[in-house]
């Protein structure tokens, strides 16, 4: 633990969301998953403070909590059997609010209590804004834990590039995944490694996250169905299958497998050699994941749906995470006619879906600093796509020093 680093700077961290590309349920039975980022993100606006008061405010679930920084634990390594425990820790009178905000509070104590050493520390207010739907597989927890920790990690001086160099991105991924712990109990590591680092990651159960090194970046609609599923329900039901059908289901599984590697061998070789190519045989690949997950019983009704409309417009689609309902991946191809994907999103509204045209495989964690004269509140409207309804006028936002047009580019979706 270290003493805040006294900048007085205000700043933004931004992190990507992630999306499952290849591998969904196989990789539970030691075979190969491939994740990507998404440019659907978290942006958090920090503003450093006198006084002894931090203040975590994350509008999009109605969190808006502040605290004493003497009344928080200081941790040390070893305090706790696992960063879940913090909660055993709180002082009387620490109030963390109940509902889908409470392992974001546990998780902000946490790692302010593991990363900042002195009582009298120096304050700040931090606002999180997300494009990113909570409890749909695209990974808005660790997103956040990012955030979290690149913030943390700059105030306190320990990051030596901004969060640029590959020491700084270790060093937020690690704390980032104990931030999961708190949210997950056992993460695989994969959600935060992705929203850290950006691109395309292989993981393999019990080897960890690799990075693809992929020049690639894929046109996707990510739908939501909004259909609520249990990831732990879904795979019971798997490995139910598995157990009365063992050689059946294991070929599945492997058959999953070799997806996943075949599309690894696709990311990492060079633009000019895959050409169009690459997302043509990702369109196939994709079809036959959708259709092998299908077959071990984690489609849906509305998954099938997406995937007719997409079919239409001559676009594959798969569904992502768990199944089951949630979410659908949708390959756009850099060919397809002007306003298909608009149309096919169309479409999918019209069944009550709700649809984002996204990049995979763009930057990971970013951090910059504000000095030009664009208010932070216009920033924030037009980087969440938010109407300025949905954006709060509260001095959480308002408040907050101005952004450069170059920051406003570096950390803007590109489309």
């Amino acid at each position: 633990m270290v003493a805040i680093h006294r900048d007085t700077r205000p700043f933004v961290v931004s992190a990507p969301g992630k999306v499952i590309m290849f591998g969904e349920h196989a990789v539970v039975y030691g075979k190969s998953a491939i994740a990507g980022s998404v440019d659907m993100r978290a942006y958090a606006l920090v503003t450093p403070s006198s006084g002894h008061s931090v203040r975590l405010v994350l509008p999009d679930i109605d969190v808006d909590v502040e605290f004493d920084v003497r009344q928080l634990p200081r941790l040390r390594p070893g305090d706790l059997a696992h960063p879940g425990d913090v909660e055993t820790l709180l002082a009387e009178g620490i109030d963390v609010p109940e509902g889908p905000g409470r392992t974001a509070v546990l998780a902000f104590v946490y790692l302010y209590g593991s990363l900042v050493a002195e009582a009298g520390a120096l304050g700040f207010t931090m606002c999180v804004r997300s494009l990113l739907p909570v409890g749909a597989g695209l990974g808005s927890s660790a997103s956040f834990n990012v955030v979290l920790s690149a913030a943390l990690l700059q105030m306190t001086g320990q990051l030596q590039g901004e969060g640029a160099t590959e020491e700084d991105r270790r060093l937020i991924n690690s704390w980032a995944f104990q931030g999961e712990q708190v949210a997950h109990g056992t993460p695989s590591g994969i959600d935060n490694s992705v929203a850290t680092y950006g691109g395309f990651l292989e993981y393999t159960k019990g080897h960890g996250p690799a990075p693809l090194h992929s020049t690639h970046a894929l046109r996707v609609i990510i739908t939501n169905t909004n259909v609520p599923r249990s990831t732990k329900a879904l795979v019971a039901g798997v490995r139910a299958l598995r157990d009365a059908h063992p050689a059946v289901v294991d070929s599945i599984l492997d058959a999953i497998h070799n997806i996943s590697v075949t599309a690894a061998t696709l990311f990492q070789a060079p633009e000019e050699a895959a050409g169009g190519e690459l997302e043509r045989q990702l369109h196939d690949v994709i079809r036959m994941n959708h259709g092998l997950l299908s077959a071990l019983g984690v489609g849906h009704p509305s998954l099938e749906r997406v995937r007719d409309i997409a079919a239409g417009h001559q676009m594959a689609s798969k569904l992502t995470g768990a199944g089951g309902g949630g979410c659908a991946l949708t390959l756009v191809p850099r060919d397809a006619p002007k306003g298909a994907a608009a149309r096919v999103a169309a479409e999918m509204a019209d069944e009550g879906f709700c649809c984002h045209q996204a990049v995979v495989g763009g930057a990971g964690v970013a951090i910059a600093y504000s000095v030009g004269a664009e208010p932070v509140d216009k920033w924030v409207r037009s980087m969440l796509g938010h109407s300025a309804e949905r954006a709060p006028d509260s001095d959480a936002i308002s408040g907050f020093a101005t952004l450069p047009e170059a920051t406003i580019a570096m950390l803007a979706p590109s489309h």
